[in-house]
Parts: C-alpha cells; structure tokens; sequence
C-alpha cells in the first residue's frame, strides 16, 4: 500500500487540490488576497529555469547521430498524434459532444513528450538513455513554439484575428518558457551539483506550481458552474478516448521502430518517447496561451482535463510494461 500512494502521489495530489478549488473557489479568484496571476507567472519561469539547470546538455549531444529513432519519436509527437485525435473525435463525434473537453483533446494531441518520466523509464528498462534525453530535450524546444501556433490555428484562440496578438502570445510564451530554460541551462555548470543534490525538493517544487496551476483553474470553473455542463457521460467517454488514443500511439510507435530496424535500446526510448504526453509543460503552456488573451474562449479546466487524465495512465501502462520491456532487452542482447 505504502508503494502504491508513493507512486501515486501526484494523482492523489491533483484530487486534493481540486477538493480544495471546490470548497474555497474564492481565493482562486481574481479578488483573491492571494496574487494568483503573479504567482503563477512565477512559478512557471522558475519551472522552466530548474528544467535548464537540470538538462544535461553533453549527454544530450551524444544522442544527436540517431536519425532515424529522432524522426520518428518526432514524427509520432506532432505529426501522427494529432492526426489520430482528429480522427478519433470525428469518430466520436455523435457522442462525445462537449466542446471544450474536445478541444482539450486536441490540445494534448499538440503536446511535447514528457521528460522526467520518459528519460526514467528508458533507464529503467535498459534502453538509448540519450537518445531519451536528446528527443525529450528536442520535443520541448518545439513544443514551446508549435504549440501556440497550433493552438491559434486549429483552436483559434489568442486572437487569431490579430496578428499582434499572435505575436504577443508567442513573445510571452518565449519571456516565461524559453529564456529560463536557456538561463538555466547557461546556468547548469555552476548549479548542477546543489540541484543534483536537492533533485528530490525541486521536483516536489515543480509539482507544486502544476498542482497550484490546476487549483487556479478549478477555481475559476466552480465561481462560473462550469462543470454543471459536464456529464457523467462525457467524463467516461474522455477516459475511454483516453486510453484508446494512448494504446494506438504506443502501437504506432513500437511498430514503425520494428520496421525501421532500430535496436532494442531505442526502440524502448522510442515508446516512451513517442507515446507521452508532457503534463510538466502542458500546464503551463496553457495558462500562457488560454488566459489573459481577448481570443480566448475556452474554459481551461475543462482543456486541461484529458491531459490531467492522460497523464496518470501513461504511467500506470508504462508500469504493467516496463518487466517486459526489460525482459525483451535482456533476451535480444
């Protein structure tokens, strides 16, 4: 049992913050004592700026060679997601009607892979741990301009009427995501041996900014009832859709990494690469383009919810998996 809550305790986290949102709506808001939009423009950058100082960029440089495992982690990130969201919510267009649960599908579908899970499991299971670092570090790069951008194209948001909001968007997604990562990685040979050694106390830090994203946002919803528009229904059918979407890119991915014959080791990085999704930036990256903006129209509880449901089950499969995985490097050694 101790296991099970240690291993869960993120999810359990999520489920308390809510009831918390629930309960205390009010200080979420924005006549809150609580300055909870500078806390969570704080918060991000220094999530952001412990991912730099944590980066390992050299052993990250010693993956760059594997072209074929980069294009495909890539490819099945922000190509071959989507493309299977888009046809999964055409499918389920008959049934799964709610608006912004299916633009939160979306949302996921664009996401960068996670890193810190991603690049753990991969060592776990005996697989190309740099090459898990390079395609981790790769997709988020990306991820910080290709989101928003298809955030405003396919879910027209942030004002895809104006340019300048456009613009506005990407500069504010690139002052609070992009420059601490490069701070943070400029900053690494100073900082590397205290973070290394406070790992665990930063992660918890990085934790608590996501939970405190999720509770700002839970709030928001239950001042405004927006989760009277949310059945029972539509709750069930998001976790089917789900797993369905997560067990058809795990498929993809460690069937195209047969066909192009890559080794054991990658083709392990590539399925964990290639089929998670990043919780760590998603949050984020939402409060960035989804608030604040006049295009907006989305309610971000709601968006976010696949990705908060999303996320704990990539764990739990990549767990039933993983003695697999590491009996299948065993034996192809």
């Amino acid at each position: 049992m101790k296991k099970f809550l240690a291993a869960n305790s993120f999810v359990f986290s999520i489920a308390v913050v809510v009831l918390a949102a629930a309960i205390f709506p009010e200080l979420g808001s924005s006549q809150s004592i609580l300055p909870v939009r500078t806390l969570k423009g704080l918060g991000v950058f220094l999530i952001f700026f412990n991912q730099g100082v944590l980066l390992p960029g050299e052993e990250v440089r010693q993956g760059f060679l594997e072209g074929k495992l980069h294009a495909l982690v890539q490819i099945t990130t922000y190509l071959f997601f989507p493309v299977l969201v888009f046809m999964v919510l055409w499918g389920a267009s008959g049934f799964f009607t709610q608006p912004d649960l299916r633009m939160g599908f979306l949302y996921l579908a664009f996401l960068p892979t996670t890193v810190s899970s991603a690049v753990a499991l991969t060592s776990i299971a005996d697989g190309n741990v740099s090459g898990a670092l390079f395609n981790c570090a790769l997709s988020s790069i990306i991820g910080v301009f290709l989101v928003p951008l298809l955030c405003i194209v396919f879910l027209n948001q942030g004002g895809a009427e104006s340019q300048m909001e456009i613009l506005s968007i990407l500069r504010t997604v690139s002052l609070m995501l992009l420059l601490p990562l490069a701070v943070g990685q400029a900053a690494r040979p100073v900082l590397k041996e205290s973070f290394s050694t406070h790992k665990k106390g930063i992660k918890g830090f990085n934790n608590g900014v996501i939970l405190f994203i999720i509770w700002a946002a839970f709030c928001q919803s239950f001042l405004r009832n927006v989760w009277n528009q949310v059945s029972a229904w539509d709750l069930g059918v998001s976790v089917a859709l789900a797993a369905f979407v997560l067990l058809m890119a795990s498929a993809f991915v460690w069937g195209m990494s047969a066909k192009l014959r890559l080794p054991p080791p990658s083709r392990i990085t590539a399925l964990f690469c290639g089929s998670q999704k990043s919780i760590a930036m998603g949050l984020p990256l939402s409060a960035m383009i989804f608030s604040g903006h006049t295009g907006s129209r989305v309610e971000l509880s709601l968006l976010v919810l696949p990705l908060m449901i999303y996320h704990p089950m990539q764990l739990i499969f990549a767990g039933w998996i993983l003695p697999r995985l590491q009996r299948y490097a065993v034996q192809k050694r």
